[in-house]
């Protein structure tokens, strides 16, 4: 396993100001996703301790954490397909050549990039319905468009990322 929770990992030698660049942005998009988990876990620490001792959890909780869970989960997405540390079954293709490895992930970072962008079209078109329906949450009443409009950046960013892909495995250029 090759796993690596830090950001220590730069670009590959050689790679430009656009690599370099679709890196920062995925980092950043990441970190924002971990510190929304982290206010999460904050949240569901505090509403527990008020359940249990005195009685008055906070109010909505789950839908908060629901909700905020989306956004954090769409978050951490282009690094981690920037990366390539999606599950990945490769057990029939290990002894495949190197370039009929490069083509089959590059069928699958194609695959990504189109559910990406499938994806980050419809859940625009969910912004602007819940919109214009005035749709909002079970509890807290939270217009239900405002957390989606917080995923599409991330989705149009892990359709860059996956395009990004693609063309390293394409062309064998560095790695983003």
């Amino acid at each position: 396993m090759n796993e690596s929770l830090s950001f220590d990992n730069a670009p590959a030698e050689g790679a430009g100001l656009a690599s370099r660049a679709l890196l920062r942005t995925a980092q950043g998009f990441a970190l924002g996703g971990g510190l929304i988990l982290l206010a999460l876990v904050g949240m569901s620490l505090v509403s527990i301790i008020g359940r249990k001792l005195f009685a008055t959890p906070i109010q909505g909780d789950i839908e908060l954490m629901e909700i905020g869970a989306a956004v954090a989960i769409a978050a951490f997405l282009p690094l981690c397909e920037l990366r390539g540390q999606h599950i990945k079954v490769d057990a029939f293709t290990l002894k495949l050549p190197a370039r009929a490895q490069a083509w089959l992930d590059a069928i699958a970072h194609g695959l990504c990039l189109l559910a990406a962008l499938v994806l980050a079209w419809r859940t625009g078109l969910q912004v602007l319905e819940s919109r214009e329906y005035g749709e909002v949450s079970t509890l807290l009443s939270i217009p239900l468009w405002l957390p989606l409009t917080l995923i599409v950046p991330s989705l149009a960013l892990l359709a860059v990322t996956a395009a990004a892909r693609t063309i390293h495995c394409l062309t064998g250029e560095p790695r983003p």
